[in-house]
């Protein structure tokens, strides 16, 4: 019987790494397998898109190679502190957040429950964190505004995870400072809202 050729890709680099790849990854890590040929083949499916039916007509010293070089590349490391502000996906430049300071609630509440599982959520943070720019001059630029979308944060799947895991370490980093901005922002918010709601008692203003 002839079979056809299959060709594969295999990742090189952590530039060829998705975020969903990287997500199968470390659910295989976590998994317990019968033995390291059914770890292998999970692994090589995952970093590579072959299917396991294809995986069967390979010879054994072929699986190993493959194994052994994904192994390689997932155990190597790669700068993870430099935060790329603006990366093109998809045929479209995408904006990190211009001013972390000024983070919306909104923003901030959807990353922190996202950064409750950070790695299974990694698409839904990106897709916070990063946005089409729309208005772009020399480093500046605006980025569309937030409106959690479950079909965005699935594309986020395909994102790269360099990009990714810099910019969840720099959140990480600035985590509570920020948190501490925003407590002090929504209690300033409050405490001008009982402010004016005194000055209309004190006019005999009506409220609605």
């Amino acid at each position: 019987m002839k079979y056809e050729e299959i060709q594969v890709k295999i990742p090189t680099d952590w530039k060829d790494i998705s975020i969903s790849m990287f997500q199968d990854f470390k659910t295989i890590e976590k998994t317990e397998y019968n033995n390291e040929e059914e770890k292998a083949i999970d692994f090589i499916c995952a970093m590579t898109k072959i299917k396991p039916e294809q995986l069967v007509r390979f010879k054994y010293k072929d699986l190993k190679y493959l194994s052994n070089k994904l192994t390689n590349l997932m155990s190597s490391s790669f700068d993870d502190k430099t935060l790329i502000k603006k990366v093109d996906f998809n045929g479209v430049k995408y904006g990190f957040i211009p001013n972390l300071s000024s983070i919306s609630l909104g923003e901030f509440v959807d990353i922190e429950e996202y950064c409750k599982k950070p790695y299974d959520n990694l698409h839904k943070i990106m897709s916070v964190l990063y946005r089409p720019i729309i208005k772009e001059r020399g480093e500046r630029y605006n980025i569309e505004e937030y409106k959690p979308d479950e079909f965005e944060q699935d594309k986020f799947k395909d994102f790269p995870i360099i990009e990714s895991v810099s910019a969840l370490s720099f959140f990480f980093r600035l985590g509570k400072q920020l948190k501490l901005a925003l407590l002090k922002y929504s209690t300033r918010k409050v405490e001008k809202k009982i402010a004016k709601l005194k000055s209309f008692q004190r006019s005999g203003v009506g409220i609605m």
